[in-house]
């Protein structure tokens, strides 16, 4: 996967969506990344690091290299949740063009 800012803008603009999505249940994000963003999370934040941050280059490369490991796996839940939200506009799109039979009532 290349980090394009395309690529950057379209994740972002399709994250809080996604999140919107997770809490009022209308997607399932997989267990695993969930635990490895907020993993990541803590660790960025945290005081605690491999190389402390007071070294002015390594120190913040371990974090680095973790938040673009946890970007790389959200971009595929990504990819899937915009892939599902265009084949859900299509479906109603096709459901509004062609209705189906009135009910005989």
């Amino acid at each position: 996967m290349k980090f394009s800012p395309l690529t950057v803008f379209k994740d972002f603009s399709s994250f809080f969506p996604m999140v919107w999505a997770i809490l009022r249940g209308r997607w399932k994000m997989p267990w695993a990344t969930l635990f490895w963003a907020l993993l990541c999370l803590a660790y960025v934040v945290s005081p605690v690091d491999l190389l402390p941050d007071v070294m002015p280059a390594l120190g913040i490369t371990d974090d680095g290299a973790f938040i673009l490991l946890v970007l790389a796996l959200l971009h595929k839940d990504l990819e899937a949740f915009r892939a599902a939200r265009k084949n859900a506009k299509n479906a109603l799109a096709d459901e509004v063009s062609r209705p189906g039979k009135p009910d005989p009532k």
